[in-house]
């Protein structure tokens, strides 16, 4: 695949999802938080690419693995919104910290799958808990602070058992972000 050709998948993307998400910027959305320091690193490195039309590979990597990481997140966000908010921006900005607790679960879920070796029963009790919260979502119900409690404790105690040290993708593009001098 020609490297550039996934600046140009992005351009495609910003444009299609442009108005989502100068929404989500405009309302100051907490969902963004979740993945601020990627969009930016992500919107210097394509700028960068643009405007001087060079890159490295490590520039392309870290680009390429932020944009797909974004449209994943956008595409979450907009399913979440469609499905159990009738695609109203503001009920999905108030229940915001209920939809990042299913975003993390779903991403929880995906770094254990990315593992070489994992145990069902870690996923299957991730799953479940993603089915307790989407049911709480889809009936409006609050979702109960212990919940957030829950999830800390089952991640802590699944990764600490597999040995491993999971860091969410956004601090590490704030590391990167801070690298390249483009910390806000």
């Amino acid at each position: 695949m020609n490297e550039e050709h996934v600046y140009h998948e992005y351009a495609s993307w910003k444009l299609d999802k442009n108005d989502f998400l100068q929404t989500l910027i405009h309302q100051e959305s907490s969902l963004m938080l979740r993945f601020k320091h990627v969009f930016h690193v992500v919107e210097h490195l394509y700028t960068k690419m643009v405007d001087s039309l060079s890159y490295t590979e490590d520039e392309l990597n870290i680009f390429q693995t932020g944009f797909y990481y974004l449209a994943d997140q956008i595409d979450e966000i907009e399913t979440i919104l469609k499905k159990y908010y009738q695609e109203d921006v503001y009920l999905l900005e108030k229940n915001a910290k209920e939809v990042n607790l299913l975003l993390s679960t779903i991403e929880f879920q995906q770094e254990i799958l990315g593992l070489e070796e994992f145990e069902q029963e870690d996923l299957d009790q991730l799953m479940d808990f993603e089915k307790q919260l989407i049911e709480k979502i889809s009936n409006q119900e609050p979702i109960p602070v212990q919940m957030f409690k829950d999830l800390d404790e089952l991640t802590y105690t699944m990764f600490k058992r597999l040995k491993v040290d999971f860091y969410p993708i956004d601090d590490i593009y704030l590391e990167i972000a801070d690298e390249l001098g483009i910390i806000e």
